[in-house]
This record gives structure tokens, C-alpha cells and sequence, in this order.
């Protein structure tokens, strides 16, 4: 027998007419180009929103951040990148957190970056470079400073119960290693990121944790199977909330689905019942009134299911569904 408890609720070119100076001017202007505008590039900033969160977190956000990187005048340029975030305010790491100044002291709702949208592979900070990921880009001779994307995606985690609130981060810092060979072929991972090439920008992350609440669960009440109710039958069960911080909620249980009166009853297949009552607590002190809201402070509120001694008609499966109603 089982009671199922269920909610609803991111050129310069010189003209020399002397032919003796002309070799050294052009030598001096070719050593100037490749000192100012050396094979580089070059990141843009980013922002990544990552929308609307609660206790089950927030659908995973994405953003494209702009990368541009200098093309040689005569032959191609192989790049290879690695991209890392530092956090700097707040400075958390795994998982990275953003704050709130609605709420004071300042809370922090935590997230992660990712680089692939199934979040497997983290984007670390330089502290952790090694685990970058990186990706090739390959630039035609003489076509400026053609760009290129890197995705990034973030999520905010699940199972955090803080204020509701605009959540944000103050600074954080891009940092795009990068090497890069003439030809097609392109610079090693660990070549890349032990050289001292690197662009840096700067970007933000921010979420909006929604002031509302679910039932995430109810579970089920299994008493098992039995002969007879000679005695008194105890067995308790677990509702779930997630709210924000400093709700005020209420929650009640209606009468199920074959009352009589305010007595709950579970039914069998060949009309038979039996009685069962519902408590708060353990001492079984303090029932649960049918369609009565009780203020509750704890998000896992416990259900104590009693069956009391009492005959019973016919042999079968007996079953009684309640429904949970949370108001706040």
C-alpha cells in the first residue's frame, strides 16, 4: 500500500629617389613593421547573462567573444589560442560566484564557465591554465585583422537557496594565450601557453534569482504490505521546498481523493478503505488539518502517516493521493 503525495502547483609605403639610401630606409621600415605590427591579437570584451535562476538553477547561457588577430603581407598565419577567465571580485573559483547589493551583507549566487554546451570542460583561471581548452584559427596573407569566436557558456547552479535579487560580478579578466606559426600547420597546445603572448580584455556575468518558490519534491509513503492492522502502523515521507531566503511560507495538504469527511481513506480496486491520519511531528502531537495552511521556517518539511488498528474487508492494493499546496 502506498500514499502518494504529489504537487501542482560575447601601410605605410616610402617613394626614395636615391638609390643609396633607399636600401636602408626600406630595411629600417621593414624592421619598424615587424616591431609594431608583429603577428598579434587581439580580444574584445564580453558579457554573458545567464538569465533568470531559482533553487533549480538557470538554463545554460551562452555568448560569442570576438577575437582578432593580424595577417602577415606575403604569407598565411596558423594561430593557436587558449582562452581562461580570472575572477577577480568576487574572487571564487570553482564554482565562481557573482554578488547582490539588494541584499546587505552582499550574498553570493554561484555559477560555472564552460567551454562546450554539454558542461563538460570547465574554463579555468591562469592559476590553471594547463587545463585550457584551444583552438586553431588560420589567417590569409594580407587580409587585415580578420576575427574569429570563442563560445562560452555558463550556467548558475543548482541548489542554492539565497535572497532574490540581481546577482552580478565586478571584475573579471579575460586572458587569451596565443602563438602561431607561418604556414598551415598550427602551434602545439603547450607550445601556446608557455610562450609570452597574451591579449586581455575584460568581461561580466550576471543573473537574476527570481522570488518565487517550487515543491521540488514530495516523496511517496510506503506502509508495504501487510495481514492485518492489529496495531497501530507508522511510516513518514518528505516534502521538499526551495524558496528565498526570508520567504515567508505556508503549506497544506488536502483531504486526498477518498475522504470521508475529514477522514483520509486509501481504496483498494474493490471499493474497500482504510483509514489513515497525517502528522507534523514525530510525537504525532500536531496533525495535518485537511486544506488547513500551516507557516512553516524549514524547506524539507517532514509527513508522519499513521494507520491506526482497524479490520480490514478485502485483500488488494490500497492507495490515496494527497496534494500539496505551498503559498507564500
Amino acid at each position: 500500500m502506498s500514499i502518494k503525495l504529489r504537487f501542482d502547483l560575447f601601410k605605410a609605403y616610402v617613394y626614395i629617389k636615391s638609390l643609396a639610401g633607399a636600401g636602408l630606409l626600406l630595411i629600417s621600415c621593414s624592421m619598424a613593421y615587424s616591431s609594431a605590427y608583429a603577428e598579434s591579437c587581439w580580444v574584445s570584451g564580453g558579457n554573458l547573462s545567464l538569465g533568470t535562476a531559482n533553487a533549480q538553477g538557470s538554463a545554460t547561457a551562452s555568448t560569442d567573444i570576438t577575437v582578432n588577430c593580424n595577417s602577415n603581407w606575403t604569407q598565411p598565419v596558423t594561430y593557436k589560442m587558449c582562452m581562461v577567465v580570472d575572477s577577480i571580485d568576487p574572487s571564487a573559483k570553482d564554482p565562481r560566484a557573482m554578488l547582490s547589493y539588494d541584499t546587505y551583507p552582499a550574498p553570493l549566487l554561484n555559477y560555472n564557465l564552460y567551454y562546450d554546451v554539454a558542461r563538460t570542460r570547465k574554463i579555468p583561471q591562469s592559476d590553471a591554465q594547463t587545463t585550457a581548452q584551444c583552438q586553431s584559427f588560420q589567417v590569409t596573407a594580407n587580409t587585415g585583422s580578420p576575427s574569429t569566436l570563442i563560445k562560452m557558456y555558463g550556467q548558475v547552479l543548482a541548489g542554492q537557496n539565497v535572497p532574490a535579487g540581481y546577482y552580478k560580478t565586478n571584475n573579471m579578466t579575460m586572458k587569451l594565450y596565443y602563438a602561431y606559426r607561418y604556414g598551415l600547420d598550427a602551434p602545439t597546445d603547450l607550445e601556446t601557453l608557455a610562450n609570452q603572448h597574451m591579449a586581455t580584455n575584460y568581461m561580466n556575468v550576471n543573473s537574476n534569482y527570481e522570488n518565487s518558490c517550487l515543491i521540488l519534491s514530495a516523496s511517496d509513503i510506503d506502509f508495504g504490505a501487510v495481514e492485518r492492522f492489529n496495531n497501530t502502523l507508522s511510516r513518514s515521507g518528505i516534502i521538499q521546498l526551495a524558496c528565498p531566503t526570508g520567504t515567508n511560507m505556508k503549506v497544506s495538504l488536502d483531504n486526498g481523493v477518498n475522504p470521508l469527511g475529514s477522514q483520509r481513506r486509501m481504496k483498494n480496486a474493490l471499493g474497500s478503505y482504510i483509514q489513515y491520519n497525517l502528522y507534523q511531528n514525530v510525537g504525532l502531537s500536531s496533525a495535518w488539518q485537511g486544506n488547513v495552511s500551516y507557516a512553516v521556517t524549514n524547506q524539507t518539511i517532514p509527513v508522519y502517516a499513521v494507520i491506526p488498528p482497524q479490520n480490514i474487508n478485502s485483500v488488494g492494493k490500497y492507495s490515496d493521493t494527497i496534494t500539496v499546496t505551498l503559498t507564500y
